[in-house]
């Protein structure tokens, strides 16, 4: 897992921004930013912070040197329907999709339900498929 605070860094810096910039505007706080340097944050914050810095996840992630950023929803109403869009059109199975990625099928389950995938999932679903990360994700229109 590449260091997700560098990762942020360097944008900031492309930017003409510093970390006090993200503190400032409310999108983390000091404390929960420096947990990240071993793990992604949660969806939602990366949405934050890749809206702030009108930057897609894919780039922020350091997946993409191209930068394609819409901006997107925080709520992320339709990501359950994207990820079971993916497996559809793919012709596999629930059952095989998850055991491919080592999920368990509860998981498809509390997608649906609202929780959203942790940003790891994402990425995996993203690889094992070989899509970006961009395409699983809702979109501001």
């Amino acid at each position: 897992m590449p260091d997700f605070i560098a990762l942020i860094k360097d944008i900031l810096e492309d930017k003409g921004l510093t970390t006090q910039n993200l503190f400032d505007a409310g999108i983390i706080s000091k404390n929960t930013f420096y947990k990240y340097k071993h793990r992604y944050p949660n969806l939602s914050t990366l949405l934050k912070i890749a809206n702030y810095l009108c930057v897609s996840v894919d780039y922020l992630l350091g997946f993409s040197d191209e930068n394609n950023f819409t901006p997107y929803s925080l709520e992320q109403k339709g990501l359950y329907n994207n990820i079971v869009a993916l497996i559809q059109n793919s012709g596999i199975s629930q059952r095989k999709f998850s055991k491919a990625l080592n999920y368990s099928r509860v998981n498809l389950l509390r997608w649906k339900n609202g929780t959203s995938p942790s940003v790891q999932s994402l990425i995996d679903i993203s690889q094992y498929f070989n899509i970006p990360i961009d395409d699983l994700l809702d979109k501001n229109k």
